[in-house]
């Protein structure tokens, strides 16, 4: 039925019954698309259910019309005029569904505000009204569900959520509330990532793409937002090309729709992703302006006014890790110059989560003394758990020794979520310990703790990584008796050189001066 249709059938309608369905069918339209044209539908159906004298609808209409105007720092006055009227009209009809409804939308709004610990109270006073009830509302029971379990993830990482939201998705798609399922599969993808369990990370991808959601169908929000979701997927597992991908995609989306209704959440967090990535893959220039757009969104009122002051600081985190790696590839970098922006990521490590790659890069470039080092350790959240091998191995610096370089390589080795680390943190890690073998000369030990990448260098996306794991496969060949391999070392140089890896670029000239000086002394 379209919308012209439905305004005529709602000026018709004259019984309750009638007004009860046109609202569950409201809150479908509602829940796919934000639009004035949908906010005058509600509105029309509001005005029947008062000449009807029907408070329930009226109440399950105003959960609607709420969150049409929801997303705006000048409709929360209107949002809460309009709330505690739901409100007060729900306990006067001791209506519990209503209340439950009322509490979701109060938790939602004091997100938005800023005011965490009143939205905390308000999504568990939800709750505990609807485990009370014995016949609930399907709509109900599942909407408020799903915000608690957005919410236990985003602050408390808890693994029950994913049960939850499994629940909603199945609720969500059978009634084709496709807004809700995208961001249930979303939440999802990104919580099996987290546990361990990778391989259903992207099989709820591959859910999403095959279900019956056709993407292109969607309104140009929802596409953004489904884009989003699956390139942030790939990014986590470093599949970076198909991150890429749906990245700019999603970005695109956005700006075909003349930056409309969407919330600049994902806008902004996508473009602070393919910085990411560009720097990643080795393309820093591109990277350096793409990190110079995003410096200049931050910057301005209208990006930054839509977003929870949690998802805000949560982005310019993210962008601030970016930031750090792409600074710490120039020439020119210089660590003191940039303690403004060290102290800013360090004192938001406890807070935010942190690209494990992001994070590691950063310790290890950031000359942090050990005290640093261990409060970041002793943070013991999800991120820093992560990279805990990391740390251990930079506290172990000390005095030159084969037994503490051993105790090192140890400790790189002892990874605690190896089961979950991708190929990417393990190919850094196991680097990191090949160049502690080589300050030791025990270059059997490179050899075999490299020569597992060599066909499989091109699953290795992070550009510089691959570059450096290329030379130093050749270093334990070259030692392990190939004398081409001083020659494939420079040409890994020569790589360095046409990317502007320059830092890498000198550390593998160092290990070919030293090589030379070792050939010299045998001659």
């Amino acid at each position: 039925m379209g919308y012209d249709n439905l305004f005529h059938y709602i000026e018709k309608i004259r019984t309750c019954d009638e007004l009860n369905e046109i609202t569950e069918d409201l809150r479908i339209i509602a829940a796919n698309e934000k639009s004035a044209i949908v906010l005058k539908l509600i509105e029309e159906a509001l005005h029947r259910s008062e000449y009807l004298n029907n408070i329930k609808a009226s109440i399950n209409l105003k959960e609607l019309q709420i969150k049409q105007l929801y997303g705006f720092l000048e409709t929360i006055p209107i949002i809460e005029e309009i709330l505690f009227s739901m409100k007060s009209a729900s306990e006067e009809l001791n209506y519990p569904e209503g209340i439950i409804l009322s509490y979701s939308i109060e938790y939602g709004i004091e997100k938005f505000k800023g005011n965490k610990d009143l939205s905390q109270i308000a999504i568990q006073k939800a709750m505990d009204l609807l485990e009370k009830q014995v016949n609930f509302d399907k709509y109900v029971y599942n909407v408020c569900r799903y915000s608690y379990a957005i919410e236990n993830w985003l602050e408390k990482h808890d693994p029950k959520s994913g049960a939850i939201l499994e629940e909603c998705f199945t609720y969500f798609i059978d009634r084709a509330i496709y807004k809700g399922a995208i961001h249930s599969l979303g939440y999802l993808s990104l919580i099996y990532f987290h546990f361990s369990r990778r391989t259903e990370a992207i099989e709820i991808v591959k859910k999403l793409l095959t279900s019956k959601i056709k993407i292109e169908k969607l309104s140009k929000d929802l596409q953004t937002v489904v884009y989003y979701f699956l390139g942030v997927v790939f990014k986590l597992d470093f599949r970076l090309l198909e991150a890429e991908k749906y990245l700019i995609q999603s970005k695109q989306v956005f700006e075909s729709n003349g930056n409309g209704d969407i919330s600049s959440n994902y806008y902004l967090t996508t473009l602070s992703h393919l910085t990411t990535i560009y720097a990643l893959q080795g393309k820093i220039d591109l990277a350096l302006e793409q990190m110079k757009k995003v410096e200049e969104l931050l910057e301005k009122e209208i990006f930054l006014r839509n977003l929870y002051s949690f998802n805000k600081n949560q982005i310019i985190h993210t962008f601030n890790l970016t930031k750090f790696y792409i600074l710490s590839r120039l020439h020119h970098f210089n660590v003191e110059k940039n303690q403004d922006l060290i102290q800013t990521i360090i004192s938001n490590v406890g807070t935010y989560h942190s690209n494990a790659i992001m994070l590691s890069e950063f310790i290890l470039n950031a000359n942090l003394a050990k005290v640093m080092l261990q409060d970041i350790k002793n943070l013991n959240n999800p991120s820093t758990r992560r990279i805990e091998h990391i740390l251990d191995f930079l506290i172990c610096r000390g005095i030159e020794s084969d037994m503490q370089t051993l105790q090192r390589i140890n400790t790189l080795r002892r990874r605690p979520v190896e089961e979950r680390m991708t190929t990417v943190e393990k190919a850094l890690a196991d680097l990191l310990a090949a160049q502690e073998y080589y300050k030791i000369k025990r270059f059997l030990e490179i050899h075999s703790l490299l020569k597992n990448y060599q066909n499989h260098l091109q699953s290795i996306e992070v550009l510089e990584l691959r570059v450096f794991m290329e030379a130093f496969i050749q270093v334990g060949e070259y030692k392990n008796g190939d004398p081409l391999g001083p020659a494939l070392q420079y040409m890994a140089i020569k790589k360095c050189r046409l990317y502007g890896f320059s830092r890498l670029e000198n550390k593998l000239l160092d290990y070919l001066q030293l090589q030379h000086k070792e050939i010299t002394r045998t001659t």
